[in-house]
């Protein structure tokens, strides 16, 4: 939700009540949203044990550069334009966790030699291989992983 202040005072962040509040430098304007509660279950266990193994697998800077670009042009698309992703790690799970459901790749053992024959390891063949939407350019964001 948007917020708009009557009295704004410059800075201000934290916790109102039930909710948050926060300044996005990216998209320029402050966020309240409802203060999470966390319960730990098992498949939260299991969510973060891939996530560390998808970021265990070090993509290269020149990869992740890619990744910024495509972000980009992403969100520059129509559909995506009013819910943008701010951060490349966020456009990089998309995509891992998009070939797990198409191609059926167990992301909790997967290493860097698996990487070999998957369509993940540039931009470019991910969107070919239909694991990311089509950008304007896509197929110059070649960079290995």
């Amino acid at each position: 939700m948007k917020v708009k202040f009557k009295n704004l005072l410059m800075g201000y962040t934290g916790i109102a009540d039930d909710s948050v509040i926060y300044f996005s430098p990216k998209l320029r304007r402050y966020i309240i949203r409802k203060r999470p509660r966390y319960v730990e279950r098992e498949q939260n266990r299991v969510f973060s044990s891939v996530q560390k193994n998808i970021f265990a697998l070090e993509p290269s800077e020149e990869y992740k550069e890619d990744l910024r670009l495509y972000l980009r042009r992403y969100n520059a698309l129509p559909g995506y334009s009013e819910r943008p992703i701010l951060a490349w790690n966020r456009i990089y799970s998309k995509l891992m966790w998009n070939m797990h459901w198409i191609y059926q790749v167990d992301l909790a053992t997967i290493t860097r030699e698996d990487l070999e024959d998957l369509p993940c390891r540039s931009v470019a063949a991910a969107v070919e291989a239909g694991l990311l939407p089509r950008v304007k350019s896509y197929w110059l964001l070649s960079a290995l992983m």
